[in-house]
């Protein structure tokens, strides 16, 4: 799947706001918390609704598509990652992610 023509206002490039929902609908559902607002990522990071495609903030988040390793696409592919998660796997080629949660804050934990 690619980016859409039609991006989150302010956000170039950004997929368009169903596949944003679609995919942070993919994110893990953490109990005492509003699913609408937060989540966790794969890598147990948390990530906030609304900051995705923020670098600047503790809880942003971006789309991982994993299909275009294995030449696949679709909705499938694409994952919810909180962004500093993302950044290592685009730079490692899937090395282990080392951004997680430490209770209620996100912290890189040593590989």
């Amino acid at each position: 799947m690619t980016a859409s023509t039609s991006p989150e206002p302010d956000i170039p490039g950004g997929y368009d706001r169903e596949v944003v929902a679609r995919v942070w609908g993919l994110a893990q559902v953490i109990p005492g918390n509003d699913p609408e607002v937060w989540r966790k990522d794969e890598f147990g990071a948390w990530i906030h609704r609304h900051d995705y495609r923020h670098r600047h903030s503790e809880f942003g988040w971006e789309i991982a598509d994993y299909g275009y390793r294995r030449q696949v696409g679709g909705l499938a592919s694409l994952r919810p990652m909180q962004w500093q998660n993302h950044v290592d796997f685009m730079v490692a080629a899937r090395r282990p992610a080392v951004m997680t949660a430490d209770g209620l804050r996100n912290a890189r934990q040593l590989v």
